[in-house]
């Protein structure tokens, strides 16, 4: 189904001064390239078409989202014709909200952070007899995010490692499950942000309670991990990376002065990562980062712009 839309597959471009820097080969697949400006869109249209084929009658669509999966969810319930309400917390990006309204969608802004708003958005539609839809939690959304591993595959580069952002889980476990159903010998390493320790901790197997999820990053904002999607991780995942929260802000400047190009801080982590460890990856590798968004807060602007890069 995916491979049927016509914005797929997404470009997958050499970044050319950033890999001068590294003395590497540095591609970016450029999932900001999809309609809805993120890589979400693939798996929320493969869990529409799942309910849609169970030929259930379906009065509402409940999802709960930092902004990239509810706006995936709102035009995937767009395209077909299902009414849909998506929680964020009060913080919510303002750009992903607006945008959010803009296919139909009701919005219900509760909650500090992404799983406040997700426990209000479980309880609404249990109450009101509706599908709620958790992101780390379906099938379908790990079966969207592997289309994007087979896109990388079929382009014929050999990399040796795919730097994937972690949330929830669901892109790294559907791109590293397409790499190692292939054998490919593509390490496959996860980058998480220091200010959401919760999804680090509950992959090395150590208590991720009373945790917070302060970072920049909120498509990686996680407090309270889907433990079905960490067992997927963890099955797939070479090595994770703790990336400094302080390297997000100057990764996005970065990737502005060098491929003229306003990424999420979802998206920076990957730059952020390999300038923290480049220690790990040796000269002349082959990389892939998996850029996985590109709807910046407009209030971000002056600070990135503001900030020194880390090239």
């Amino acid at each position: 189904m995916i491979s049927k839309e016509n914005w797929t597959p997404t470009p997958l471009l050499k970044a050319n001064i950033i890999s001068d820097y590294f003395n590497s080969e540095i591609w970016l697949k450029r999932e900001d390239c999809s309609p809805v400006k993120s890589f979400k869109l693939r798996g929320a249209l493969s869990v529409l078409s799942d309910l849609v084929k169970q030929g259930n009658k379906i009065n509402k669509i409940v999802a709960a989202s930092a902004g990239n999966y509810g706006l995936a969810i709102a035009e995937a319930c767009k395209r077909n014709n299902i009414s849909c309400v998506i929680y964020v917390p009060e913080n919510a990006n303002k750009s992903k909200v607006q945008r959010i309204k803009l296919t139909g969608s009701e919005v219900v802004k509760i909650g500090n952070d992404f799983d406040d708003a997700k426990l209000h958005g479980k309880k609404y539609a249990e109450d009101a007899g509706d599908i709620f839809l958790e992101d780390g939690d379906l099938d379908g959304m790990h079966v969207g995010a592997g289309t994007i591993g087979t896109e990388i595959i079929n382009s014929g580069i050999d990399f040796d490692y795919i730097f994937v952002p972690i949330g929830n889980g669901s892109l790294i476990s559907g791109i590293g499950k397409a790499f190692k159903d292939l054998k490919s010998k593509a390490q496959i390493i996860g980058l998480i942000p220091s200010e959401s320790l919760s999804m680090y901790l509950a992959l090395k197997g150590e208590n991720y309670e009373n945790q917070t999820a302060d970072t920049i990053a909120d498509g990686l904002s996680v407090r309270i991990p889907v433990i079905a999607s960490v067992n997927r991780v963890r099955k797939i995942v070479d090595e994770i990376l703790l990336v400094e929260e302080k390297l997000l802000l100057k990764s996005m400047k970065s990737f502005i002065d060098y491929e003229n190009l306003l990424v999420e801080p979802s998206s920076a982590i990957t730059l952020a990562g390999l300038s923290e460890y480049r220690e790990k990856f040796p000269e002349n590798s082959k990389i892939c980062f998996i850029i996985t968004g590109g709807l910046v807060d407009p209030a971000m602007i002056g600070p990135i712009m503001n900030s020194q890069g880390v090239i």
